[in-house]
Parts: structure tokens; C-alpha cells; sequence
């Protein structure tokens, strides 16, 4: 039988399609890890936010909240039917729209929790920046409030600390530094990368009146002030991005963990959906979230939305 030797360019190729599929692997294993860990319902009691300032909107419109909250549903619902696409063929192509579905779900989910308290962001990028703003000022739980901010040369962490390992890629759930380390590593990419991104569009020019390639530490500064902060919603859009777009051999590839990277995938999107729904919930009463929900599932059988509800009614009469 031959064996094929590959040239030195295609062993590169090969290495670093590995890398990718295995990081990928890696940063939801942490991040599903940090979340589904965590005790997210009582730190949604302990929120001063949550027990005293979480209020309706004065122009409430239920059709909006509903709109939103069935688009999130129908998407997620769609995400987590993947598992049969990877149980009956063994194939991860589909990954290449879970990443996509993922953050629609979340983001929708976002959308209906804004719209049922009287926020007016509707784009991706002010929803994202407003999503990082209450992060900041403790109206979501502790353990999903972790954020990068300051500028690309200075990233600082907030509500996690880097740990001094001495590799990037180490990751053992048994040891929460390297979870950690992992979620660090991760924010610090998808800051660098919305940096680098935004940069240009600011157009900062030099003294000839040409445009900078090399921008000074005061320029990163205003950058960083433009951008926010950069949360977990954050990475869940650069994933949408590179899943549409850039990592589609990666998904095909040998070496992907499709099966672990999606169901690591849905926990992340089921913990951040709790949040916001519960939240709704909060904010419309629980009979309104109800109905809503019993619209959904005549038409769809959304196990894991159905499964939200009681942990959601729980928190609520807590």
C-alpha cells in the first residue's frame, strides 16, 4: 500500500487545520464549562437589577417581544436538530451554519429581553456594545460577565484572571485555571480582531494627510472607546463570521470534533437564552411568557425552550 508524503507546504496546511479544529474545540469546552457550572439562577436572584429595577417598558408591545422570542426559539430549535444531522452521518458540515444559528438564537433572544424593557439598540453592533454595558454594570450574572476592554496594546480583564501558564492551548476542565486561561484567550483574539477591523474606519491620518498603517498607543485608546466591550456575545459573532466565510475547510476536516464543539455549542446558547428569558419573563409576567411560549410549541417540538420553563417559573417565585 503507498503511503502519500506530503510536501512541506501541504504538512503546514495540514498542522494548521488541526490547530484551528482543536482551539475551536478547546474554547467552547471552556466556555460550556465556566457557564454550565455556575449557579446562573441564584445569581439572578442576587441581582439588585433583577429583584428592583427590571421594569416594563411604558410602550410595551408584546407583538415585538413575541416576534423576537419566536425567531430566537425557531433558530435554536433549528441548532440543536444538528445533533441528529452529526448522529446519523458522522458528518460536521452542518457546523458551518451551527455557529450562525447560535448567535441568531442568542441575539434574538437579546432583542426580546431589550424590547420588553424599553431598549431601542436594533443593529448587531449596538446590541452587542449595550449587551457589554450591562455587563459592566452588574445587570447580567456574574459568571457570564467577563469581558475584555482598554485598548489592543492593554487589554484588560474584567471578572476573570488570566492565569501565568506557560502554553495558550492547555485546557484540563478538571483545572479551572486552564478553563480560564482558555475564556482569556478567546476574548483577547475577538478584541484584537473588532480592533483591527475598526481601526481603518476610523481613518486616522498622519501629518502628510495620508492615511496611518501603524497607529500610536493614543490612537488604539480611541479605537477601544468606539468598540466597548468585548464580551462572550462578542466571540459568538466572530464565530458567525469565520463560520460563514472562513473556517468552512476546517468544519470538513478530519481532525474537527463536531459532535463535542456542537453540544458544548447548544449548552452556551441554553444558559445565555435562560438568562433573557427569564428576564422577559420578569418583565411581562410569566402568564404572558407562558402563552407565548404554548404558541411556539403547537408548531414546533422545542424541547429544550419547553425545558427552560420551569427553571424560569423557579426563579420567578423565589
Amino acid at each position: 500500500m503507498l503511503v502519500k508524503v506530503l510536501t512541506e507546504a501541504e504538512e503546514k496546511a495540514k498542522k494548521e487545520i488541526w490547530f484551528k479544529a482543536e482551539m475551536t474545540h478547546r474554547q467552547f469546552s471552556a466556555l460550556a464549562k465556566k457557564l454550565c457550572d455556575s449557579d446562573i439562577e441564584n445569581e439572578i436572584l442576587n441581582l439588585d437589577y433583577f429583584k428592583n429595577n427590571l421594569t416594563p417598558a411604558q410602550n410595551l408591545q408584546i407583538d415585538e417581544v413575541e416576534m423576537w422570542l419566536m425567531n430566537s426559539w425557531n433558530t435554536e430549535n433549528v441548532l440543536f436538530h444538528n445533533k441528529s444531522i452529526l448522529e446519523n452521518t458522522g458528518q460536521s458540515f452542518c457546523m458551518q451554519w451551527a455557529f450562525p444559528q447560535a448567535y441568531y438564537t442568542t441575539f434574538c433572544s437579546i432583542l426580546a429581553y431589550y424590547k420588553s424593557v424599553g431598549f431601542s439598540q436594533m443593529s448587531h453592533s449596538a446590541v452587542l456594545k449595550e449587551f457589554g454595558n450591562l455587563l459592566s454594570k452588574q445587570k447580567y450574572p456574574e459568571s457570564i460577565s467577563i469581558y475584555t476592554s482598554d485598548s489592543k496594546k492593554s487589554i484588560v480583564y474584567n471578572n476573570i484572571t488570566k492565569p501565568n501558564l506557560d502554553t495558550t492551548i492547555e485546557l484540563d476542565l478538571a483545572q479551572p485555571e486552564t478553563v480560564d486561561n482558555q475564556i482569556c484567550q478567546l476574548l483577547k483574539s475577538t478584541r484584537e480582531i473588532m480592533s483591527d477591523n475598526r481601526a481603518p474606519k476610523m481613518r486616522f491620518k498622519a501629518k502628510s494627510g495620508q492615511l496611518r498603517k501603524n497607529l500610536t498607543p493614543e490612537m488604539w485608546v480611541k479605537v477601544s472607546d468606539s468598540i466597548g466591550y468585548t464580551t462572550i456575545m462578542d466571540f459568538l459573532y466572530r464565530k458567525r463570521i469565520k463560520a460563514n466565510y472562513l473556517d468552512i475547510e476546517t468544519f470538513n476536516s478530519a481532525e474537527f470534533k463536531g459532535k463535542l464543539v456542537l453540544n458544548n455549542l447548544c449548552a452556551i446558547v441554553n444558559r445565555l437564552n435562560l438568562i433573557n428569558e427569564t428576564y422577559i419573563a420578569k418583565a411581562v409576567g410569566f402568564a404572558v411568557y407562558k402563552e407565548m411560549l404554548d404558541k411556539h410549541l403547537v408548531t414546533v417540538n422545542n424541547e429544550i425552550a419547553k425545558s427552560r420553563i420551569a427553571t424560569i417559573k423557579t426563579i420567578l417565585e423565589a
